[in-house]
Order: structure tokens, then C-alpha cells, then sequence
């Protein structure tokens, strides 16, 4: 059963980081992509994640009279549809949630230790922003940030381009001074 808890360990959350983006690898790669952490350590995390049905078997191998697992993150946690959500529970919804933050966090990951940050030249951004608006003005805000995407998306590869990922999370806050229901 799908649960976020089964990504509450540090070697299981770097586990789904390695396969987000719809990577696909054997125990062997993964652990030359995780190289501190020992083999049976990560075929027991790998075997629970698993069960959790966070991971899956993408495909099966054979090598030298034994059969290979590849693994891949499970397709209904990797790039759920509208209609995957609404039947999703409030605990698989925060595992699907988990894994995509967990891509964020490995890109920054891998940003920091691609040599020597320069945040502010390189427009690195990250904030949060709280604001009042109705379902209109909303999808009126959302509308002209998807028309500014998609004019970026059509820009060809350049020399004084670079490739940028664009992550956005929105969800209501509660009304200050009212309690959580």
C-alpha cells in the first residue's frame, strides 16, 4: 500500500531522488549513482519501497543464470494525472507529493555540487508569496504564467541560453486566526 512514511528514511528518499524523471535502474546502478551506501542496505530500501508501492519493476533480466530488476518510481506516483489525484487518499496524495519535492531537492542537490554556486548570477529563486485572490483572478494569474512558459519553451538551444526547470507548488492557506479543520 502506497504511504508517505515509507519515504521518511534518508536512504530511501535518495533511492526515489535517483529514479525521478522516469529513470530506470538495476540495484548495481543505482548504487554506483549512491556509492555510500552498501548493497544490502539498498536492495533491503529498494525491497521496501517495493512493498510500499512506491517503486516498481519496470522489467526483468537475465544475467549469468539469475534474473535483474530494473526499477523505476511507480507510474501512478511519477506524473499523475487530474483524474490519478482525485482518487488518491490524503496519505498516497503526500507520497506523490513527497516524490516530487524529492526531484526538487535533488536538483538543488546536484546545482550546489556542480562546482561553485553563484545563486544570484545564475537566477536561482525560491520564495514564497501568500496572497488573497478569488478562482478567477487565480486563473487569470495562471494563465498569463503558462502563456510566458510556453513563449520560453519554443526558444532553440543558443550559446547564451541555458537549460532552467520552472517548479511551482500553489495550495490554499487557511484564513489567518481560524483553526485548521
Amino acid at each position: 500500500m502506497v504511504t508517505s512514511s515509507s519515504l521518511l528514511h534518508p536512504v530511501r528518499l535518495r533511492i526515489v531522488q535517483v529514479l525521478r524523471d522516469g529513470e530506470e535502474f538495476t540495484t548495481h546502478q543505482i548504487r554506483e549513482l549512491l556509492p555510500d551506501i552498501p548493497i544490502a542496505t539498498l536492495y533491503r530500501h529498494i525491497a521496501t519501497l517495493v512493498d510500499a508501492e512506491v517503486v516498481e519493476i519496470a522489467d526483468e533480466r537475465p544475467v549469468r543464470g539469475t534474473s535483474e530488476k530494473i526499477y523505476r518510481i511507480a507510474t501512478t506516483l511519477a506524473n499523475p494525472t487530474a483524474e490519478d489525484l482525485r482518487a488518491l487518499t490524503p496519505d498516497e496524495l503526500l507520497t506523490v507529493f513527497t516524490v516530487f519535492a524529492s526531484g526538487t531537492i535533488r536538483d538543488m542537490d546536484a546545482y550546489l555540487h556542480a562546482g561553485t554556486p553563484e545563486l544570484v548570477d545564475d537566477r536561482v529563486n525560491f520564495a514564497q508569496a501568500d496572497f488573497w485572490a478569488s478562482d478567477e483572478e487565480l486563473d487569470d494569474f495562471l494563465g498569463s504564467v503558462t502563456q510566458a512558459l510556453l513563449r520560453l519553451r519554443q526558444n532553440a538551444q543558443r550559446d547564451d541560453r541555458r537549460p532552467r526547470r520552472l517548479t511551482t507548488i500553489l495550495m490554499p492557506r487557511d484564513t489567518p486566526g481560524q483553526e485548521e479543520s
